[in-house]
Formats: structure tokens, C-alpha cells, sequence
């Protein structure tokens, strides 16, 4: 399976909706192929997320059901053409299943990350050393170890950050920090290099204290995606042991938005963040 093939997300996303202008005609899916050109199995194929299609192909189908919102068409133009550019990840010679794919491929699209982590630094803002003694400690869980490959396309995840047209607003529960990974010497190096992101004015690092008690955040970690700028798609990533997965029903990204924003109101300051993790750090 090729990295296009597993781009599944953005074609589930135009494929529900399409299905949905359809099902809102009163249109079989024969009838409907008719009207809008195209064969039945083509028209399923779209529906089903099986296949991508090119934004030309969408444009003409959405005309062809009245859909004259500009915005809702944006969206899903937008997505088309998102899912049809080459990703850098598509010849990286790693095991990739369809999440890490999808995801790695939203947040590459990504104008605002949000997220909150509960037990480990965030994945953007990891050191090479901090990444080979995470991947270490699933090791034993798995048929074959993690090797330089792997830690080098997590770091290649990170250039993103250099994008002047993203930001990106993490909360790290101050137990990350002062969780030993790997080795003391690993820990100060990944703690310096947190400083130098708090540094940072385009990006937002805050720190939830241990004092501050149980909070809405100790379900675990998750990151709120805006997908593009225009008319900008929002996702939100989830992790465990066995699973990830995307969410995006508004009401339950709404959820999130809540979530986050409550754990942002009991962060500390920017600057306090900045001093604590020199704090935690010094004491290495």
C-alpha cells in the first residue's frame, strides 16, 4: 500500500459529504452518477474514501449538486488538494500505518496545533536522545526494535516548525518533565532545549504544575489540528497502547476546545513555564 492509499482521512472526509449532497437529492447512486457524469463504482469509489480525487473532478461534481456555499466548498477543495501532493514521509523507509500517515500528513498541513501532554515531552519539541530512549522503552513490546530510521523521521516531523505560518501552543504536565528518560544528561538536554521554545514569542509553552491538582486533562494527551488556513478543517489526535484515532464531530471538538482552553487557565504564565523547567532542570 502506498502512502497516497493510506492518505484515507481527507477522502472519508469528501466522501461523507458527497455521500450526504446525495442522500439530501433523494439520489440513488445511479442516478446520480448520471447526473454528475461519472460511473457508479467511480462515484462509490469517491464515496467510500477509496479512492482521491482531483480537485477539477470535485468542483464539477459539487456543481452539478447545487452545493453554491463557499466556504463548505473551500473546505473540500482544499482537502482534494492537500491529499494530492507528494509528503516527504512517502519514500522514508519506516513501517507507517494509515494513522501515522494521516496524522503526519495533517499536522504538515496544520496553521494551529493545540495540544496537551500528560507523560512525555511532545513529540515536535523532542531531542534525538529523548526520542531513541522513548522508542527503548517499547522495544521489548515489539517484534523488532526501533532503529535510527525511526528517530530520524520523528525529527523530520519537527521541521513543520519552521513554517512562519503556524503556531503551535503546548501544555506539558510539569510529571513529564521530571520523568527520568533515559539518563540525567538526556533529561538536561531535552529540558534546555524546552527553554529555547519558551523563548520563542511565535509559539506558546505552559507548564501544569503538580499543584495544581486533578484536572480535565488526566483522561490523556491529545492535539487539536486546524487543517489549513482558508477554510481551515479542525481534528483532533488521540494516542493510546492499541489505538489512535482522528475525531471530528464539532460537538466533541468542541469538547476538546473546552478541555484545553480550562487546562490553559490553570497553566502557569509563560514566563513562570520557562522558569520552572530551568528549575526542574538544575536539578539534574
Amino acid at each position: 500500500m502506498s502512502s497516497e492509499d493510506q492518505l484515507s482521512y481527507r477522502r472519508r472526509k469528501i466522501g461523507g459529504a458527497l455521500r450526504r449532497y446525495r442522500d439530501e437529492r433523494g439520489l440513488t447512486q445511479e442516478a446520480a452518477a448520471r447526473l454528475v457524469e461519472r460511473s457508479p463504482a467511480s462515484l462509490s469509489a469517491y464515496e467510500n474514501g477509496h479512492r482521491a480525487i482531483r480537485p477539477r473532478d470535485l468542483r464539477q461534481i459539487l456543481d452539478h449538486y447545487g452545493i453554491t456555499d463557499e466556504r463548505e466548498r473551500a473546505l473540500l477543495l482544499d482537502l482534494a488538494a492537500q491529499g494530492r501532493k507528494p509528503g516527504w514521509w512517502r519514500d522514508f523507509d519506516v513501517p507507517k500505518g494509515p494513522f501515522i500517515v494521516d496524522f503526519v500528513s495533517l499536522e504538515g498541513d496544520a496553521s494551529r496545533i493545540r495540544s496537551f501532554e500528560s507523560m512525555a515531552i511532545p513529540g515536535l519539541l523532542q531531542t534525538p536522545a529523548y526520542i531513541a530512549a522513548v522508542f527503548r522503552a517499547y522495544d521489548p513490546l515489539r517484534s523488532e526494535p526501533h532503529g535510527n530510521k525511526a528517530v530520524e523521521f520523528r525529527l523530520m516531523r519537527q521541521r513543520i516548525l519552521e513554517k512562519s505560518s503556524l503556531h503551535v501552543s503546548w501544555i506539558i504536565a510539569e510529571a513529564a518533565l521530571r520523568m527520568l528518560v533515559g539518563s540525567p544528561s538526556v533529561m538536561k538536554e531535552q529540558l534546555t532545549r524546552l527553554v529555547e521554545i519558551a523563548d520563542q514569542s511565535r509559539h506558546s509553552l505552559r507548564v501544569m504544575p503538580l499543584c495544581a491538582g486533578a484536572h480535565p486533562g488526566m483522561d490523556g494527551s491529545f492535539s487539536i489540528l486546524d487543517v489549513g488556513s482558508e477554510a481551515p478543517v479542525q481534528v483532533v489526535a488521540t494516542h493510546s497502547l492499541t489505538r489512535s484515532w482522528l475525531v471530528d464531530e464539532p460537538s466533541k471538538i468542541a469538547e476538546y476546545d473546552k478541555v484545553h482552553g480550562e487546562l490553559m487557565s490553570r497553566s502557569l504564565s509563560k514566563m513562570d513555564s520557562r522558569n520552572r523547567i530551568k528549575e526542574i532542570a538544575s536539578e539534574l
